[in-house]
């Protein structure tokens, strides 16, 4: 394997405070099974860096919003594919999906687009594993898009250090994704919540923010004047029967 890096200007619409881009390009003499690839570098294949995080190409605002959401586990039960597939479930769901993400990707072009993978950031987790799994979230992502899949950047943080390195390698003014589910049940749960929130419309200013989940006013209210923002039911609430309104 070779691996050569060079330099480049930022990306026009990515976050001005992170200027630091690079262009990776992965010549692999021989690729062999999965297990033997290790931390699998082809699939930086093409990838821009910021500042070591691949980047994620925003769709085009003629893209429209996603007409319903549907768990990555629950595809081959659902007959309606006019949806993107979300990864907001527990992380074994989708652990083979990021051992061999080929297998996967003529599945997931049968629906309209695909969320990229939302590995845990655990409050009380070492630094490094928090930012591998946002690593990973950008890599699968850059891999699924260059496959042709229409991708959306999923936006996890945890505590305040993430907010270092969880907005890299996401354009500025874009259609970005994120999950309340499992944040609103505590007080800590929804600070977090509310700060990473905050961060994000000050760094990102995105135009278009998919919530899979609840939405409540008192978090997002004084941002539904900054981007158009739509909700949708969780897995297990819909299946209660329950919905949530959209901004």
């Amino acid at each position: 394997m070779a691996l050569s890096t060079q330099k480049a200007t930022a990306l026009s619409g990515n976050h001005t405070e992170q200027p630091y881009i690079s262009q990776v390009v992965i010549i692999m003499t021989m690729r062999d099974n999965i297990a033997d690839d290790g931390f699998a570098p082809w699939l930086l294949q093409g990838a821009t860096l910021d500042h070591g995080y691949p980047c994620i190409t925003p769709l085009p605002e003629t893209v429209p919003m996603p007409k319903d959401l549907v768990p990555f586990d629950k595809r081959n039960s659902v007959k309606n594919k006019h949806a993107f597939i979300h990864f907001y479930e527990n992380d074994r769901r989708f652990r083979s999906l990021a051992a061999n993400p080929d297998r996967y990707i003529p599945k997931l072009k049968e629906f309209d687009g695909v969320i990229s993978p939302d590995f845990s950031l655990y409050w009380d987790a070492p630094l490094p594993v928090l930012q591998a799994n946002t690593y990973r979230n950008r890599l699968l992502g850059h891999y699924m898009q260059r496959q042709g899949l229409p991708v959306t950047p999923n936006i996890r943080w945890g505590d305040e250090r993430t907010f270092e390195f969880c907005f890299l390698g996401i354009a500025k003014c874009s259609m970005v994704a994120i999950s309340t589910v499992g944040c609103l049940s505590s007080r800590k749960g929804m600070s977090y919540l509310s700060a990473g929130l905050e961060a994000m419309m000050d760094i990102l200013e995105p135009s278009r923010v998919i919530v899979n989940g609840p939405m409540p006013a008192i978090i997002f209210g004084k941002y539904w004047n900054l981007a158009e923002f739509r909700t949708y039911a969780s897995w297990t609430h819909r299946m209660k029967g329950r919905s949530y309104g959209n901004r």
